[in-house]
């Protein structure tokens, strides 16, 4: 259970002398609209400030400690039969059938530990159970066997330890998968040992972060484009993608840019050249959406525009209400245009783009939203590291 927050207050003789203002009907009036705060109160006699509620669930927490050292407890192992039992009966089917290609023996020790860990962390993804288990059954066999680990979730769920997994266990799977890899693993780290893995923070307007999509989500918008109804849906569906995801443009972006602002040039290098608030920026698109953005524009007219070429509207919600109106099979990712130009920025900086021509290409003033996806860009090797520390890369 998550431990009570515990904040040091004023001595008591600088409390003492602070009175509240008198006289004044607009102070009171002030006063009484203050919204009381019934999570947080005084222990007078601690001389404490105590917040009674986290936004952790408590049956997760308890539940988590089941994979923790120690023996745990009636209720912690209640809380953790629970969310077993809270699978659904197609999920606990394929947990149970799975077969791992490891020795017996070893797999027999690890395998309730990581079948309670994918279980925590199924309700908080939008992964099934076939995605997470295999590869964490495999990691934590390499991180018990193989490195020595002890099977505790804070010591193995290490985004450290993943890392290097990844990154120098893995090298026969190809880049997009290596990185699918470590984003399954992060997310079961996420959900049992929070305290090492948090997730991004709430900013202060509230607006959280729009995950990237990892390549195995690339791969099913490219199925959900195609499995429109029509060739105009199915072209729009490509261009929206290709547009986000190639090129890192906004709604507003998207559902203004015109024909004679895109060029094709004649080794097929596909330049944006986008306008946004008076100001013109230079976008070029990543190879991978080269040859659908050429097709979808080969014969518009220069002021047509190119997504949805057929419309007059220029509203904010173009892209939403095509969105809403595209077929969309079940377990298809939600598209999001900033899930899209996140992922953009995502494999820009995987790339190593310099900063400054990802800012301008972006049309960013500042560093703020490189920094908070900085997490999702895998580490180099540490001897990549060390070669362009030295200047020698």
């Amino acid at each position: 259970m998550t431990p009570t927050l515990l904040i040091s207050v004023l001595p008591a003789p600088e409390i003492a002398t602070r009175k509240a203002p008198t006289g004044s009907a607009r102070s009171k009036a002030h006063l009484a609209g203050m919204k009381a705060l019934s999570d947080v109160t005084y222990d007078s006699e601690a001389r404490v400030l105590r917040f009674g509620t986290t936004s952790d669930d408590p049956s997760l927490a308890a539940a988590r400690m089941t994979l923790r050292g120690g023996v745990p407890d009636d209720k912690d192992q209640a809380a953790m039969a629970a969310a077993r039992a809270a699978l659904s009966a197609l999920s606990a089917t394929k947990m149970a059938e799975y077969v791992p290609d490891l020795p017996a023996e070893q797999l027999e020790s690890i395998r309730p530990f990581v079948e309670d860990a994918v279980a925590l962390a199924l309700p908080q993804t939008t992964y099934s159970v076939e995605t997470l288990l295999g590869p964490c059954i495999h990691f934590a066999y390499w991180a018990v066997y193989v490195v020595g680990a002890e099977l505790d979730a804070t010591i193995i769920f290490n985004r450290e330890l993943i890392e290097h997994y990844v990154r120098d266990n893995l090298p026969d799977l190809a880049q997009g998968t290596q990185r699918n890899y470590r984003s399954w693993l992060f997310r079961v780290a996420e959900a049992v040992n929070p305290e090492a893995n948090p997730r991004n923070p709430m900013p202060l307007n509230e607006r959280s972060l729009d995950t990237p999509y990892d390549e195995a989500e690339r791969v099913a918008l490219d199925r959900w484009a195609a499995g429109q109804g029509t060739v105009y849906m199915r072209r729009g569906a490509r261009t929206l993608i290709a547009l986000g995801a190639g090129a890192g443009l906004t709604s507003v972006e998207i559902a203004t840019l015109r024909r004679d602002s895109v060029t094709v040039s004649p080794d097929r290098v596909v330049t944006i050249n986008v306008t946004n608030d008076g100001r013109v920026r230079t976008v070029i698109v990543r190879a991978r959406y080269e040859k659908s953005l050429a097709k979808a524009i080969r014969d518009l007219p220069g002021e047509s525009f190119v997504f949805l070429p057929k419309r007059a509207s220029t509203k904010n919600n173009v892209v939403s209400a095509f969105v809403a109106r595209a077929s969309s099979p079940t377990g298809s990712p939600s598209v999001r245009v900033r899930r899209l130009r996140n992922t953009w920025l995502v494999q820009q900086m995987t790339d190593r783009v310099d900063v400054f021509t990802l800012m301008e290409a972006a049309g960013l003033q500042s560093l703020e939203s490189i920094s908070r996806l900085a997490s999702y860009v895998p580490r180099l090797s540490s001897d990549a590291r060390i070669a362009q520390l030295r200047g020698m890369k």
